[in-house]
């Protein structure tokens, strides 16, 4: 939220030197920043979408998360929040640095493994409605 992660934008703030600034995972060639690496590239918005999340593309981070609650009804919505924007990253680095391919459906899969982590930490009445919300995922 305060754009402390090192996208490119950031490197590049930075005086850091870069073939590229662009975003990688999608074809925009917009420069990836923080809000566009994990809400407005098409890749984000397909990766969201596939748990059926979605806002407009016009809100800051802040606001996406706000929306995002609002819409969730879920006292674990922040959980998934970080889980989906960790997983994003993971993706981004995995097609940066060993060359795989980023998919949703293996967006999908490393979520579900990442979430049921959380589940095996929670417990009562939580750990029950996390299961649930990941096996609507499925």
């Amino acid at each position: 939220m305060n754009d402390r992660l090192n996208t490119r934008r950031l490197l590049q703030r930075k005086n850091m030197m870069l073939d590229s600034y662009d975003c990688e995972l999608c074809i925009l060639q917009r420069t990836e920043s923080l809000r566009h690496l994990f809400f407005t590239c098409n890749f984000a918005k397909r990766c969201w979408q596939s748990i059926e999340i979605s806002f407009p593309t016009h809100l800051q981070p802040l606001q996406v998360v706000i929306r995002i609650k609002r819409r969730t009804m879920k006292p674990f919505f922040m959980e998934i929040i970080i889980l989906m924007t960790w997983c994003i990253w993971m993706q981004r680095n995995e097609w940066l640095f060993n060359g795989k391919d980023p998919s949703v459906q293996n967006y999908k899969d490393h979520i579900k493994q990442e979430f049921a982590m959380v589940i095996h930490r929670a417990k009562g009445d939580l750990k029950q409605k996390l299961q649930q919300w990941l096996e609507e995922l499925s």
